[in-house]
């Protein structure tokens, strides 16, 4: 309950916190899945990669599954050489979900292939998924960024570490505004754009919120969270017709999953938010607080 917008805001941004329960979780379940790894094969190496990674995750509604992402490193990704073909993304994939099954607990959880993962269900909610990869060393800077499934027959980079990095290093340079904003804007998106990527949402968010905040403090603004989800929004609705990526990333442009009749319908729905955020951005109390929630959704706090 809050009876203000600063209050409601603050609440909301505690709501989208992990709770201790799953953290616990969490932390149990990828240990042991990594360990288990690990011991499997001595030059095998795993982290945790995704919005943990990032460190955007929030916390997942009642029904929701919560998705632990797991890097399974098997080694450096080469050139392929004179009499030898490489290995292909398929048999990666096998040699995953062999290294899986082995464990008799896992086993019996009955690991699901599905490119480019592996995946364990938990009882919990939680499912781990497990991503096959090799360290790439063909592309400059070499020894950077990774060569995962894309079906089975071909491979894609991703540049996890550096793409966590930018992200890490962004929201320092904007005082620590982007990474809850971001965590905000992904309940709104579950609320009213779930065909959106999160990854997608986030490098977005990441290409336009510091700028708002650097523009703010350049005028002197006083501003809130409330008004760099309604600028996101303003922004957003054209950038996101065009392509996605993090500035210097090995990782392919963000919005390629969506056709541009795709992105048209969701730079629509950007549009009508951020008229609907320029109606409610100057109420408080009552009208402010419910008008909020019905952007984000539930977590958001009631008035009272």
């Amino acid at each position: 309950m809050a009876t203000n917008i600063s209050q409601a805001f603050n609440e909301f941004r505690t709501r989208l916190e992990i709770n201790d329960t799953l953290q616990m979780a969490i932390t149990e379940h990828h240990k042991s899945i990594r360990n288990w790894i690990e011991s499997y094969e001595q030059n095998i190496t795993t982290k945790l990669i995704g919005s943990l990674q990032r460190k955007t995750r929030i916390q997942p509604r009642t029904k929701d599954i919560f998705d632990i992402d797991i890097l399974v490193v098997f080694g450096k990704f080469l050139p392929c050489r004179f009499g030898s073909r490489g290995v292909f993304p398929d048999e990666a994939l096998n040699k995953l979900d062999e290294i899986m099954r082995e464990h008799e607990g896992y086993e019996k959880m009955n690991p699901k292939k599905d490119y480019p993962t592996v995946i364990i269900n938990y009882a919990d909610g939680t499912k781990a998924e497990l991503v096959p990869a090799y360290i790439d060393f063909i592309d400059e800077p070499k020894g950077r960024g990774y060569y995962i499934p894309k079906n089975f027959t071909e491979w894609e980079k991703a540049d996890y570490d550096y793409d966590a990095e930018y992200i890490s290093n962004k929201n320092k340079e904007c005082e620590g505004w982007l990474i809850p904003t971001i965590k905000m804007l992904k309940a709104a998106k579950r609320n009213l754009f779930p065909e959106m990527k999160s990854y997608h949402l986030e490098v977005l968010a990441t290409s336009i919120i510091p700028l708002l905040v650097e523009y703010y403090k350049s005028k002197n603004f006083q501003f809130s969270f409330h008004d760099l989800a309604y600028g996101f929004f303003l922004i957003a609705k054209d950038k996101v017709l065009k392509s996605c990526s993090i500035e210097g990333s090995k990782s392919p442009d963000a919005s390629v999953y969506m056709t541009y009749n795709q992105k048209q319908n969701l730079a629509n729905k950007f549009s009508k938010i951020a008229d609907y955020c320029k109606s409610i951005i100057h109420l408080d109390g009552r009208d402010g607080i419910e008008g909020w929630k019905n952007l984000f959704g539930e977590p958001f706090p009631s008035y009272g």
